[in-house]
């Protein structure tokens, strides 16, 4: 055991915490001796006895812990380093103060990483590492998302399966204001980086002198403004229908008799149908009557030699197709000097969605047998919802790192740094300076043969103000801005000709045109074509061409005033 008193900066090197009722701060003060050393496990094994020179441990947030010692191996002791290649390490810090009270405290816990021998000194060199990473390599997902928490989209990022789960933890940590460490028991844990009440506070003469530091972070790393342009793309699926009717111009079966012409039948109508690009569906005609002895009451006998013609049709002619809607979305994620543009520290990211289904290449592709006018939207709104979210959460994130990219740090005897870990809100109120903060990093270094165990703890410091947005999703843009409606009705006209009183033939005219079956006389009268054409209204560009849907939300991020007092 080495004794650790002297005095600096005439107060006792040493002190000691005041316990207090749960919920208030506990104070450490100077003024008592110890005498302390390690504990120093190894598969089981104190080999603490064999130390010699230094012993470091360092543990920060979101990173390994490490360590590294070394030890003395007499004469005569063979020594095989690969077989100390990753035994289990644990290293147990104790103290007595000068009443006798004794603590001891648990520093690391891991493996050796890398043993090093020096055969000249015999002396056996180890590095530790508690092994974060390859402990998240070896977890299963579900167990991963429960410690990372956050979210995570499968439209933003590669599939899991055959991945590295240290980059997937590392994705879903990107949405969480925290990091990942291990405890020094070794246990894994995810803490928030804001600052709380303070737990441990660090007051006068209890650091020691003129190592109390403040770094300041550098503008260009203080990102106050994330700008966040992300694009969800589906397809809206249309139909639009047009219902046509046509009649004999005679009106009806016995008129059209008087004065007979040729007919369309029901081929022909789909065949208008079809070439106008519709499909034909809801049809309902009106055939010849069937041979009759006075259909009409005339007298007159009526022999059907053709049952398939028409004297009256009424149909609907349906299209589909599919138009592509791309909405927008530009977010933008500010401090309180982000949303002054000579303050901004601008960083900019970006992310897109496709949604993708069969259901769209069925639509235009496969037979159009019912339907109304309209359309329906190809949407995934769960899948929006989270890729959004990822990027909102990423964004804020961003924001909040750099904020609290201020350091301060000082170095204390490691008997009154016990009880302080990467969890712990700190206050120092010592040389001239104060400061609250979330503990960033925690150094020990023990020295054997000065007899000094000086710890270096160091916090991070959030300055930024302002208050914080909801972070609520940007609504859906895609609205129709023209739906068609059902059109009215088309009436198809006729125009019959054949007699020399009939007008010239209007080939752009739509509707049923042919002959009279009696001429009036033959003197080269133009004989009109025998056919029936619809023509399909127009498409209107809105409903045909790509639709782009922009939209722009503020979000302002506000971030705490830390204490900070130089």
């Amino acid at each position: 055991m080495l004794l650790n008193g002297s005095t600096l900066n005439s107060v006792t090197l040493n002190g000691n915490r005041i316990e207090h009722t749960e919920g208030e701060p506990e104070y450490v003060v100077a003024g008592i001796s110890y005498a302390w050393g390690v504990i120093l496990n190894v598969s089981g094994t104190d080999v603490a006895a064999h130390l010699v020179g230094s012993m470091s441990v360092d543990r920060e947030e979101g990173a390994a812990g490490l360590a590294d010692f070394d030890l003395f191996i007499e004469e005569g002791v063979s020594v095989v380093p690969t077989d100390w290649r990753n035994k289990p390490v644990t290293i147990d810090f104790t103290c007595t103060d000068q009443a006798g009270m004794t603590k001891s405290e648990r520093l690391f816990t891991g493996v050796i990483t890398g043993p090093a021998w020096s055969a000249s000194e015999r002396i056996l060199s180890c590095e530790c590492g508690d092994q974060l990473q390859q402990r998240v390599e070896g977890m299963p997902l579900a167990a991963i998302d429960t410690l990372a928490g956050g979210v995570w989209s499968a439209d933003l990022y590669e599939p899991v399966d055959g991945r590295s789960r240290w980059d997937y933890i590392q994705e879903r940590l990107a949405t969480v204001a925290g990091s990942l460490d291990c405890a020094a028991d070794g246990s894994l844990r995810v803490t928030s980086w804001f600052a709380g009440a303070p737990q441990i506070v660090f007051g006068y003469g209890t650091t020691l002198d003129q190592t109390v530091e403040f770094d300041a972070a550098q503008l260009s790393n203080v990102t106050n403004r994330v700008e966040v342009e992300f694009s969800f793309r589906y397809s809206r699926l249309w139909q639009l229908n047009q219902h046509y009717t046509w009649l004999v111009p005679a009106g009806s079966f016995c008129a059209w008799r008087v004065d007979s012409h040729e007919l369309p039948t029901k081929d022909m109508i789909e065949d208008a149908a079809t070439d106008g690009g519709q499909t034909m569906i809801n049809g309902t005609f009106v055939y010849l009557p069937p041979s009759a002895p006075d259909p009409c009451g005339t007298g007159s006998p009526w022999i059907n030699t053709y049952p398939d013609l028409l004297t009256g049709a009424g149909w609907t002619g349906a299209r589909r197709w599919a138009q592509a809607v791309t909405e927008t979305y530009t977010m933008v994620f500010a401090t309180p000097e982000g949303e002054v543009e000579a303050t901004q520290i601008i960083k900019r990211d970006s992310g897109s969605l496709e949604i993708e289904s069969d259901s769209i290449e069925a639509w235009t592709s496969d037979p159009i047998t019912g339907g109304v006018s309209g359309y329906s939207d190809v949407l995934d709104e769960s899948r929006r919802d989270l890729a959004l979210r990822v990027k909102m959460l990423s964004a804020r994130t961003q924001i909040i790192a750099a904020n609290r990219d201020n350091g301060m740090s000082w170095q204390v005897p490691t008997p009154m740094a016990l009880g302080t870990d990467l969890t712990s809100t700190l206050q120092l109120d010592d040389q001239r300076t104060k400061g609250l903060g979330k503990c960033r990093r925690i150094v020990h270094d023990l020295d054997f043969e000065a007899g000094t165990a000086i710890t270096t703890i160091s916090i991070a410091i959030m300055r930024g103000g302002g208050s914080s947005d909801a972070l609520t999703a940007p609504p859906r843009l895609g609205v129709a801005h023209v739906d068609p409606g059902e059109k009215a009705t088309d009436v198809l006209p006729s125009q019959i000709g054949g007699r020399s009183d009939s007008p010239p033939y209007d080939e752009d005219r739509d509707g049923f045109s042919g002959n009279y079956d009696y001429i009036d006389n033959d003197v080269g009268q133009e004989e009109y074509p025998r056919r029936i054409t619809a023509t399909a209204p127009e498409i209107p560009a809105a409903l045909r061409d790509e639709l782009a849907l922009t939209s722009e939300s503020l979000y302002r991020v506000g971030i705490p005033n830390n204490q900070l007092e130089l």
